[in-house]
């Protein structure tokens, strides 16, 4: 790996929340219109209400191309605890949280010197308490990660397939995120 992916990959695991970042084969990324589904029957209700998120941040063979035009990726995942299994305020935290470490990996990103790099997330972004969709543009675009699932990305048979673990215990929620570069 050049310098600028190493130094990054090293500062995200430095990130006190990250449990896990690794380099990943961008050739494992399946692009699935029955994963986008899940958007577009708004699972998180967010579908057509934010800038990150579908139908506003392109199709799956829009977003694929995206991501197919970088060389790298670093995979990386958040685990929240939770007081139980219906804890859903500690699963909309978790989500905060991760938000919250992709700008953070944002900022190492442009630390190291990237350029053109491209991250996801899940589910919406922190940068407003409310999202000025669609009356009026985004306030905030370079705090904007656009979801993994919205690419049509099955988040679990990448995680599996990038050494991860999706479910990492009993009353927890896993949030993962990634950041595409070329080098």
């Amino acid at each position: 790996m050049a310098n600028n992916g190493e130094n990054l990959i090293e500062g995200i695991r430095g990130l006190p929340l990250v449990n896990q970042a690794d380099f990943f084969d961008l050739g494992i990324l399946t692009f699935e219109d029955e994963i986008r589904g899940m958007c577009e029957r708004n699972t998180c209700g967010r579908y057509g209400r934010a800038w990150n998120c579908p139908p506003v941040c392109g199709t799956v063979k829009e977003l694929e191309a995206v991501c197919r035009g970088y060389s790298m990726g670093i995979f990386l995942d958040t685990i929240k605890q939770l007081k139980d299994s219906f804890d859903w305020q500690g699963m909309m935290d978790g989500g905060r949280d991760l938000c919250d470490v992709l700008l953070e990996v944002d900022g190492l990103a442009k630390a190291a010197g990237m350029e053109g790099y491209r991250i996801f997330g899940a589910g919406g972004c922190n940068a407003c308490k409310a999202c000025s969709y669609p009356d009026t543009p985004c306030r905030h675009p370079d705090k904007l990660f656009t979801p993994i699932e919205a690419c049509g990305i099955n988040v679990m048979e990448t995680a599996k397939k990038s050494g991860f673990k999706y479910i990492n215990g009993q009353n927890t929620v896993t949030y993962f995120g990634m950041i595409l570069f070329n080098e």
